[in-house]
């Protein structure tokens, strides 16, 4: 850690840029998030409790002396010999459901806290992941709008020195420097939007404010383009339905327990008259007037509560996972076309387009319609590609799988690279 903050301390200090893969920034973001520390805490929370429901109750002992500064008047005996009293020892017995009870239900809660933590872990992750696809997004389009704006730029410095000496036309010069303002507002939408994504990452990974921070991701490989099987796993949201009415049900019996009898042995000696005798008594509740009925009726409706949620939780997921596998399999159609082949006619078709205004074969508004057309290109395909990521990684969570970085390999199509 001490080695990681002199790092850290050493880029910001340079003004250098922190650059972490896609998988690194799952660990830091796991690592750095206050919404999982504070569920791994209430894990250990709820294990203290566990310890506590299964400890035996402390045993009580009570001391009582009688007739003090007058035991000779009542028992004619002197001093220390005459006094009363007695010294009683008593331990509640703990007994079925009063035993079972409490640790049922602190073991069914000990479980769903587990359960919310690898929850509240894979929310976060996919919270993560969502948010660098946004980035990784941002930052392809933020490339694009740059080079739009340079070639832009190109075209009406020409056009300008052009019909600065009388070969060009201005109105075409005017024109082409029009694009160009549209160009650069657009691209400084762009930085506006990769600046946020940044902040909002670096953020989440435990850096400071204005901290610059990159991330990278790799080429899709074969691996990582497979998808998972159907029900790799139940995720950690359904156990966590499934958890939640077994902690309604271990409170059924718990309520059950206020009920049932209640034992407390008695044991000690006493003093009367003189003469010292065992005392040995029994002490019980009668459950005559309050045997907790209404705590139970409210325990098995909240049990009810939860079978119905569970019900609701199991076809949720169920009508969830067919639409994601469904979604992705639409954007994986959609997403064949993305090949080498169409990167080259997407460059292809500008690089025409100038040439044949150069050649004087077509005028500035076809070639910035030319222009337009590979911007509007570059930036469905830059969307496409997020949304897949998106529905990747929201497959993966509802089949339980692994979210691991390589969920947002880049250009799966595409055999030459970006």
């Amino acid at each position: 850690m001490t080695a990681a903050m002199i790092i850290l301390l050493g880029l910001q200090a340079t003004g250098d840029t922190i650059t972490v893969d896609v998988d690194t920034a799952l660990r830091q973001g796991l690592e750095a998030s206050p919404v999982v520390a504070a569920a791994r805490h209430r894990v250990d929370a709820a294990s203290g409790r566990v310890d506590q429901a299964r400890a035996w109750p402390n045993p009580r002992i009570a001391v009582s002396a009688e007739n003090v500064g007058q035991s000779e008047a009542f028992t004619g005996l002197p001093g220390f010999e005459g006094i009363e009293g007695q010294a009683v020892l008593e331990t509640p017995l703990l007994l079925g459901a009063r035993r079972s009870g409490p640790i049922r239900f602190a073991t069914a809660e000990q479980r769903a806290a587990t359960l919310g933590s690898a929850a509240s872990v894979e929310r976060a992750r996919a919270d993560l992941l969502a948010s660098i696809g946004a980035y990784l997004r941002d930052l392809r389009f933020e490339e694009t709008a740059r080079d739009e704006l340079e070639t832009l730029t190109r075209i009406a410095e020409h056009l300008a020195l052009q019909a600065e000496v009388g070969r060009g036309a201005l109105g075409d010069a005017a024109r082409a420097e029009l694009a160009r303002g549209m160009a650069a507002t657009h691209l400084a939408r762009r930085e506006a939007a990769v600046a946020a994504g940044g902040e909002e990452i670096a953020r989440k990974l435990g850096y400071p404010t204005s901290t610059p921070i990159r991330i990278v991701s790799g080429a899709c490989t074969a691996r990582e383009r497979a998808l998972p099987g159907e029900h790799v796993a139940v995720p950690p949201e359904l156990e966590l339905a499934r958890a939640r009415l077994d902690v309604a049900s271990g409170a059924v019996e718990l309520a059950g327990a206020a009920g049932s009898l209640q034992l407390t042995p008695q044991m000690g000696v006493r003093r009367t008259g003189g003469n010292t005798g065992l005392y040995l008594g029994l002490q019980t509740t009668l459950p005559i007037f309050n045997r907790g009925s209404g705590a139970v009726s409210a325990a098995r409706s909240e049990e009810l509560a939860a079978v119905s949620e569970l019900t609701d939780a199991e076809s949720r997921w169920d009508a969830a996972t067919s639409t994601a596998r469904r979604t992705l399999a639409a954007l994986e159609r959609a997403g064949s076309g993305f090949d080498s082949g169409w990167f080259g006619s997407v460059e292809q078709t500008v690089i025409a387009a100038e040439a044949r205004f150069e050649l004087g074969e077509s005028t500035l508004a076809q070639l910035l319609d030319a222009r337009r057309a590979r911007l509007q290109a570059l930036e469905d395909y830059a969307r496409w590609q997020a949304e897949w990521w998106e529905a990747r990684t929201g497959l993966a969570v509802l089949e339980g799988a692994a979210l691991e970085g390589g969920l947002l390999c880049t250009d799966p199509y595409r055999e030459d690279g970006p």
